[in-house]
Formats: structure tokens, sequence, C-alpha cells
């Protein structure tokens, strides 16, 4: 029978290594979440559907950074909503016992540091989180119907970056919608279109425009063309507009040359272009939608 010095030092000694392998998985976690956010990065880098995929992933999850957005995708791609242990316990629900072993890890800001140059730097901490499919919980159903493009347009002319000039049709080239003026600070909006999904399409791109050259002094038309269609894109996937008109996943290419950091630069890029936009239209739109809700 061991004595009471024996059992404090047992436990003591439980206690650290415990301890330890805390430590060292949670390294091992880091990285591999390092490993897996680059791998899928220069994936959606090189492959159209990939990128697109991202995309879709970022509007899914809008509360959540680029880089988990790429590290969701990379471990489960079909997840549609996501919470650790004590999340799902507070809907009443848990994990199944066999998805307790493979979590989808992401990434956390933890505690700030200062670098040896002075600089202050932040600590990441890997996280276990769950996809609804790994628990017994039962998806919810979407109450509130999407918003009509009619209702959407005119919020959208309210919050545009600049303003918007109709014109002639005369004034465009043959298949051009809208076309942002960076000299003159505006949108020219192609008068007698009829198809509202193309007009908040046409529109959405060029607002992502003038938004991405706002104090801007580098900014060219052609070099962040794919940051402004990216970002329409997300705007129509967020309003439930049609997106058959945006093409990533044919491209074979999407940012030829860069590395898995600068990508990841991109996206963020992308989701702040959208988000500034939708923050400011979904501040008119909440009485539109409580409306509905209630009406239902």
């Amino acid at each position: 029978m061991m004595t009471f010095d024996e059992l404090f030092e047992s436990a003591i000694q439980k206690r650290e290594e415990e301890k330890e392998n805390f430590i060292l998985e949670s390294k091992a976690n880091r990285q591999k979440c390092k490993e897996l956010s680059e791998q899928m990065a220069v994936r959606a880098g090189q492959d159209g559907k990939t990128f697109q995929q991202v995309l879709d992933m970022m509007v899914r999850f809008p509360k959540q950074t680029p880089n988990n957005a790429l590290l969701i995708l990379a471990q489960n791609p079909q997840a549609t909503q996501i919470g650790d242990w004590n999340y799902w316990k507070g809907k009443h629900a848990y994990i199944k016992k066999e998805a307790v072993q493979n979590p989808i890890l992401i990434l956390e800001p933890g505690q700030e540091y200062t670098r040896q140059d002075h600089s202050r730097g932040r600590y990441y901490n890997a996280r276990k989180v769950y996809d609804i499919s790994q628990t017994t919980s039962k998806p919810e159903t979407p109450t509130v119907e999407p918003v009509s493009v009619e209702t959407l347009i005119p919020i959208m002319v309210k919050h545009a970056p600049v303003p918007i000039q109709p014109l002639d049709s005369e004034a465009f080239a043959p298949g051009v919608g809208a076309l942002y003026d960076p000299v003159n600070e505006v949108i020219q909006l192609r008068k007698g279109m009829d198809n509202g999904n193309t007009i908040f399409q046409c529109l959405s791109v060029e607002m992502c425009h003038a938004s991405l050259s706002q104090g801007n002094p580098e900014y060219n038309r052609h070099a962040h063309g794919i940051q402004a269609m990216a970002a329409s894109y997300m705007l129509c996937k967020k309003y439930g507009i049609d997106t058959k008109a945006y093409a990533f996943e044919h491209a074979d290419s999407i940012f030829p040359g860069l590395d898995a950091s600068q990508i990841k630069q991109e996206l963020y890029t992308i989701k702040q272009t959208a988000q500034n936009l939708s923050y400011s239209m979904d501040r008119d739109l909440k009485p539109v939608i409580k409306h509905k809700d209630r009406v239902r």
C-alpha cells in the first residue's frame, strides 16, 4: 500500500505529465493547422474550383477568418455549423462517440507577446470544434425567407461607396452593364436593364472596385479584378443571387506566382471588401428581415 507521500508524488508526476502532453499536443495541432492551411491556400491559388469552394466557405462561416475557412475546407468540406464541446452541450447535444477523435482544428488568437525587436505579436491556439453532423443535434431549418432583389438594389445604391450615375446604353461597350470610373469616382450604370440578378451582379462588382480603390494609390482595375469579382461573388452567395455567371471553377490558376502567405492575404482582402459593403446594407435589411419573420 502506498504512503501519502508516495500518493502525492505520484499525483504531482501525473499532473506534470498531463501538462507536458497537452503542450506537445497543442504544438502538434498548431503545426498541423499551419501545414493544412498552407496546402489549401496553394491549391486555391492554382485551382479555380478550390478557390470557389474557399469563397463559399467564407460565406458559410462569416465569423471565421479566411485561414480558418481554409482549415475547415481541408478537414470537413461539408461542414455547415461548428462549435466546441461546450457549444454543443449548450444546445443539449453531444459529440458522437465515433467523432470525438476526429475534430476540426481551427486557430484562435491567444495572448500577446513582445518580440526581440520590441514589436508586438500574438500567440494562436489550435481549437477543436465539431460539425453538427458529428453531433446528436438536428440541422436547424431557416425561418427567414431570402430578401428580394427588388429590395436589395435600392439599398445597394444607398450604401455604394461612390455615387451611381445612370447612362444610356450607347456609353457602354457591348455586354457591360456597369463600370467604375476611378478618375471621377463614380459608378456608371447602363439604363434599361430589366434583370434584377444581372443588375446586382454588375453593380456589386463595380462597388467592390470602388471600395478597393478608396485610399489606395496603387489601385489598378486589371490587378484588382479577381478581388472585386470574388467579393461580388460572396455578396451574391450571401444574398441569394444567382452565381452562374462567375466562372472561377473553370480557371486553371487564380493567383499565379503567389505563395501561401500572399494568397491568404488576397483572401483577407476579398473577405474584408465583401464585408465592408454588406455591413452597411445589413443594417437597412434588418427591419425587412424581422418583418418577414413576423408575418410568417
